[in-house]
C-alpha cells in the first residue's frame, strides 16, 4: 500500500510525530504535577495532497479502511476518523483567517494502538505538523502539542493532561523528557550510558474511553476541591491532609497523585547523579501506588513487573493510562543479555521492546 497507490498521486507532505513511553508520573501531568516521559520508535506518519473534488478522504493502513466526510461532526461510533475530523476543526477554528481547503490524507503507523504509548497523540501531532506545513503557519511546537491536547479533550473526550502531545511535538529521541505541566517548562536530560529501558507488551487492550480512566479524573477533581487547591501538583507531601477528603476511595487517588509527584521530582535528581538503584526504587514504589492507590493496574500486569524484577530488572512499572498495555523496565546495559534471556521464557520475543 501506500500513498500514490490510494489515490494515485505523490503526496505533497509528509510529518511524522513519535509514540512515547511514561518512566515516572502517571495522572499527574492533569493536576497540574511532574511527569518524565522519553519517545519511543514507535511513529504515526501523515500524508496529505489537496482534494480538488471538495471533500475530505482519509486512508488508514492500519485498519485497510477509507473514510469520507465533508464535515467534522464527531460520529456516534467513536470512529479512528475522529481524530482526523478533530485536528481539521481545530486548526480551521483557531486559524479561522485560512480558508478551508479539502484534502487526501494517508495515515501509517508502527505505534501498537491501545497499549498506553500515546499512539492517539502522536496521530494528532503528525496531523497538525502536517496542516502547519501545508499552510505555513509557522505553529511552534508547543502551541502544536495545545492544539492536539485540544483535539483529544475537548473533541474526543478522553479526560487527560498534556504530557503525550509536549513529548510527541518536542521530545528528542534518547533523552528523558521532564515537564511541570502546569507551566509548561520543560527539560531534555541526558541518560547515563549505563541505563536501559525495555517495554513488555502486557497484552491486556485498553480503551480510556471505556475505562475508568475519565473516574479517575473526576476523583481526583473532587479531591481537588475538598483540599481546596486548584491543582493537586500544588500539594507537597508533607502537606497532604488526607482527613480532609471525605471520601476513602478519593482519598487512595489523591495519595497516589501527590506522592507520584515527589517520585518525580526525585526521580529527575537521580537521573542527573546516574544513582541508578535509586531510580529503579522509584520505579517499583511507582507501580505499587498505581496498582493499590489508584488501581490502575491488573493481575496480569502485576505478575510482568514482578518477573521482571525477578529476572533482574533494577525497577518496573505499569506505563500510561493505565487498564492494560505496556510496562517498563529499567536494566543495567552489562546485565541486558541476563535479564533478556530471562524475560523471554515467560513472555514471547514479539512482545518485548528495547526503548
Amino acid at each position: 500500500m501506500g500513498f500514490e497507490n490510494i489515490y494515485n498521486h505523490k503526496a505533497i507532505i509528509k510529518e511524522s510525530a513519535n509514540a512515547r513511553v511514561n518512566l515516572i508520573g502517571e495522572h499527574t501531568d492533569y493536576t497540574g504535577g511532574y511527569v518524565m516521559p522519553t519517545l519511543l520508535g514507535f511513529k504515526n506518519t501523515i500524508e496529505l495532497s489537496r482534494n480538488e473534488e471538495k471533500k475530505f478522504v482519509v486512508f488508514s493502513e492500519y485498519f485497510n479502511e477509507k473514510k469520507i466526510f465533508n464535515d467534522f461532526i464527531k460520529s456516534e461510533s467513536n470512529d479512528w476518523s475522529d481524530y482526523i475530523k478533530g485536528c481539521l476543526f481545530v486548526f480551521f477554528d483557531e486559524y479561522k483567517k485560512i480558508k478551508l481547503e479539502h484534502f487526501n490524507i494517508y495515515i501509517s503507523s508502527s505505534i501498537p494502538l491501545e497499549r498506553g504509548i500515546s499512539s492517539s497523540s502522536a496521530l494528532c501531532v503528525s496531523t497538525f505538523k502536517a496542516l502547519n506545513s501545508y499552510f505555513n503557519t509557522q505553529i511552534n511546537e508547543k502551541h502544536i502539542a495545545i492544539l492536539a491536547k485540544k483535539v483529544e479533550h475537548d473533541y474526543i473526550g478522553v479526560s487527560g493532561g498534556i504530557m503525550d502531545q509536549m513529548v510527541s511535538s518536542i521530545g528528542i529521541h534518547g533523552k528523558a523528557f521532564f515537564l511541570d505541566c502546569l507551566n509548561l517548562k520543560y527539560e531534555l536530560v541526558n541518560f547515563p550510558s549505563n541505563w536501559k529501558f525495555c517495554l513488555v507488551d502486557s497484552e491486556v487492550q485498553r480503551n480510556l474511553r471505556s475505562s475508568s480512566y475519565n473516574e479517575r479524573f473526576s476523583e481526583l477533581k473532587i479531591a481537588e476541591k475538598e483540599l481546596d487547591v486548584t491543582y493537586l501538583g500544588e500539594v507537597k507531601l508533607n502537606k497532604f491532609n488526607p482527613d480532609k477528603i471525605s471520601n476513602p476511595t478519593v482519598v487512595k487517588r489523591a495519595r497516589h497523585v501527590v506522592t507520584e509527584n515527589d517520585r518525580v521530582l526525585k526521580a529527575k535528581e537521580y537521573l542527573l547523579k546516574d544513582e541508578i538503584v535509586k531510580f529503579g526504587k522509584l520505579m517499583i514504589e511507582s507501580h505499587n501506588s498505581y496498582s493499590s492507590d489508584f488501581e490502575a493496574s491488573t493481575s496480569d500486569v502485576d505478575e510482568i513487573v514482578k518477573k521482571s524484577i525477578e529476572c533482574g530488572a533494577l525497577g518496573a512499572r505499569l506505563t500510561g493510562g493505565g487498564f492494560g498495555g505496556f510496562t517498563v523496565s529499567l536494566i543495567e546495559r552489562n546485565n541486558f543479555t541476563n535479564w533478556y534471556n530471562k524475560i523471554k521464557k515467560h513472555y514471547p520475543e514479539e512482545k518485548i521492546f528495547e526503548v
